[in-house]
């Protein structure tokens, strides 16, 4: 295992939770344990009396961190087209989930992807899962992404080796695409497979997505709703709730206030909130409340809109507040100040040990809030008892 994927991802809590690096390994040491981050199994190999932890990470090509989107940044693109959005079908709706479905049936119709990773919803235990829907009728009943945490890719593996799926569209937040174009980026020739494998990349606005706990210990518990009427769990139209749907057609919101605890500890450094890493991003920013926003970023995305746009599954317009989705940028940037001030911090510890590094963490503030530095060069101050 990298160690700079445990020093500055796991250690931070900064894990995505993506799931692309258990699926990369190489060794396959890397698990999901119920925690905010994998961890390393450590195989044991038993020799006569002796046992002998293996070393499985030290002479290994490290693809965990080939691949991580938080241990460098990733650049972020401007959309080729911002549009408004509504789906004619399978849904006759405006939401993203129905925008997104309509645009991979879409594709799957026209014979441009022959599957499609992505989270859905377990029924029965409540709890989202990785799945690979391979049909356009697979497609239309799939849930949709419920902005309850899973890791998604972890099902990659699956999905490329043992389904042999060749053009894959994958659905996800923001951080999963960050992840899918670190592996585009990347020129090791061991992880072709995935590269040449994954077609497509479809992500929704995100603020922060959610603990699976949230579900048995809010709607559950809180709310009363027995698990059998719960048909699905969406973020509200307004992105202030969370709209619990019943088999029997009705519905009940949980305030967003009610779910911020159990927002998973790395979306604190997420720098990307409409998916600028993925070919198309879709949520409901920017436009009424029947219809959803559309960003094309690649040529790619450009080619799936206009195929569902000619199947007739979607409808466009060019409508769209673009003040809105500025305004999510400068969250954004706030968010990324904060991040910023999470480094600094521990430059600022350094620089109590040593008043050398003073400068350093001087000039970082100054950067966060854009105040203006001396030029001049400072010459290093120390203490007047730094000689006793």
């Amino acid at each position: 295992m990298s160690k700079r994927l445990e020093a500055e991802v796991w250690a931070l809590d900064n894990c995505s939770g993506c799931g692309l690096c258990v699926a990369v390994c190489s060794k396959q040491v890397l698990k999901w344990n119920g925690k905010n981050h994998p961890s390393l199994e450590k195989p044991v190999k038993t020799i006569g009396y002796t046992r002998q932890v293996l070393d499985t990470c030290s002479f290994c090509n490290q693809f965990c961190e080939e691949v991580c989107p938080r241990l460098d940044n990733v650049v972020p693109s401007d959309p080729e087209f911002i549009l408004g959005a509504k789906a004619n079908g399978p849904t006759k709706s405006g939401t993203p989930n129905a925008v997104i479905t309509a645009i991979l049936a879409a594709g799957r119709y026209a014979g441009l992807i022959d599957g499609v990773l992505t989270s859905d919803f377990d029924p029965w235990m409540l709890r989202p899962a990785a799945n690979v829907a391979s049909t356009v009728e697979e497609i239309a009943n799939n849930i949709g992404l419920q902005y309850i945490w899973a890791p998604t890719l972890d099902k990659l593996n699956d999905a490329v080796f043992v389904w042999k799926k060749r053009d894959l569209a994958v659905v996800g937040t923001p951080c999963t695409a960050q992840a899918i174009q670190r592996l585009r980026n990347s020129t090791e020739s061991r992880l072709k497979p995935y590269r040449d494998a994954i077609r497509l990349v479809v992500s929704v606005f995100c603020t922060g997505i959610y603990k699976p706990e949230l579900i048995e210990q809010e709607v559950v518990g809180k709310l009363g709703i027995p698990r059998n009427e719960i048909r699905g769990i969406e973020i509200s139209s307004d992105q202030d709730g969370f709209v619990v749907r019943l088999w029997d057609g009705g519905e009940r919101v949980l305030p967003r206030q009610q779910a911020e605890t159990y927002t998973l500890p790395g979306c604190g450094s997420c720098d990307d909130f409409l998916g600028s890493s993925a070919d198309i991003a879709v949520g409901n920013l920017g436009t009424p409340h029947d219809s959803s926003t559309l960003l094309v970023y690649t040529a790619m995305g450009d080619i799936f809109r206009r195929n569902a746009q000619r199947i007739g599954l979607i409808e466009t317009f060019e409508e769209v507040d673009r003040q809105a989705l500025k305004q999510a940028q400068g969250e954004k940037s706030r968010r990324e100040r904060a991040q910023a001030f999470k480094v600094n911090r521990l430059l600022m510890l350094d620089a109590l040990a040593d008043p050398l590094k003073r400068g350093e963490a001087i000039q970082q503030f100054a950067r966060l809030y854009r105040t203006p530095v001396n030029s001049e060069p400072q010459t290093p101050v120390r203490n007047k008892c730094s000689g006793c």
